[in-house]
């Protein structure tokens, strides 16, 4: 199973461009993570854009449940992205209890075959 880390963007000056990850297999895996200066994952302003490039199948996102949070018997969300479909995943959906892991990022795993292309960008806060 492959796996690719995402590091996620804040946008504090006009016109910088997101960086952008790839999964193309099922099974693989896509951790997002928060960068250095921002040291931790603000789970309140977190959007992951995520695009269906393949034409003929969809893909399923599972967003992994955090080991903390796992016992309430909850579990991973789901989120499918049809064929040659762009989603946008964030607000109310990311519960940092629920899904940031002990090393403080999120984790999805893709069902089907891709390519997808991934974002992840974060909300700038006012001190920034």
């Amino acid at each position: 199973m492959a796996s690719t880390t995402l590091t996620v963007m804040t946008p504090v000056i006009t016109g910088t461009a997101n960086s952008t990850k790839s999964a193309v297999a099922s099974s693989q895996t896509l951790t997002i993570q928060a960068s250095t200066a921002q040291g931790a994952l603000d789970m309140a302003t977190l959007v992951v854009r995520v695009e269906n490039v393949n034409t003929t199948e969809a893909v399923t996102l599972s967003l992994g449940v955090s080991t903390e949070y796992s016992d309430l018997g909850i579990g991973a969300a789901s989120i499918s992205v049809g064929t040659a479909t762009t989603v946008v995943i964030g607000g109310q959906l990311f519960e940092s209890a629920r899904f940031l892991t002990t090393s403080g990022t999120i984790i999805f795993t893709q069902a089907g075959t891709g390519p997808t292309t991934w974002a992840a960008t974060q909300k700038p806060r006012a001190s920034e």
